[in-house]
């Protein structure tokens, strides 16, 4: 199965800066938030369609409807593709998982459970970042915070974690520093007066 929609999102990964440890520092608490987000909304999809066998990362589509599938040439190439420019594995999967879920979703026919897009919080994640995180002792370590990987039942929320636009999440950036910063300065005043 090959779209508009395919191709708009193998574009949007393509144009994604992979390799951005400046912009993933500055950006550190939106992104875990997008992170939890995606946990949320993955976790919803789950308990509907079923266990995936890799979690947190995993190819939704072939779960929701496994007789739908992206063409393999275009996989392919997403995945050399965000291999090269991020190293990543995880951020391979995913990518090629929302190919694969653009596939699904554009197909005529397909109906689904008026769910929220599973993928957007991950795409925006890369988008405000690239792919500088780390999975470590059951962590999503993003340098300054860590997200609770856990089972996808432990993510399964009605609530949103975070809204996804940039002005969103540039405020909770602004915010969480700040009150970083602060606390950083208090304790630095506190070593100061021992």
């Amino acid at each position: 199965m090959s779209s508009d929609a395919v191709q708009s999102m193998v574009d949007r990964l393509k144009a994604i800066s992979w390799r951005s440890p400046v912009e993933a520092l500055e950006k550190s608490y939106s992104r875990a938030a997008l992170m939890e987000e995606y946990f949320r909304r993955a976790a919803l999809w789950l308990d509907v369609y079923g266990d995936p066998q890799r979690w947190p990362f995993f190819d939704l589509a072939e779960i929701v409807n496994p007789a739908v599938h992206a063409d393999p040439a275009v996989i392919a190439d997403i995945e050399d593709f965000i291999d090269e420019a991020s190293g990543s594995s995880y951020a391979m999967d995913s990518g090629a998982a929302a190919v694969q879920w653009a596939a699904l979703t554009s197909t005529p026919g397909v109906r689904l459970h008026p769910l929220p897009d599973p993928f957007e919080p991950l795409l925006r994640l890369y988008e405000r970042g690239g792919s500088n995180f780390r999975l470590t002792n059951g962590f999503i370590d993003f340098g300054v915070i860590m997200v609770p990987r856990g089972n996808w039942r432990t993510h399964l929320s009605p609530t949103p974690i975070v809204e996804l636009n940039d002005e969103a999440l540039d405020s909770l950036d602004e915010r969480k520093w700040a009150e970083f910063n602060a606390l950083a300065d208090r304790s630095n005043q506190s070593a100061g007066h021992s």
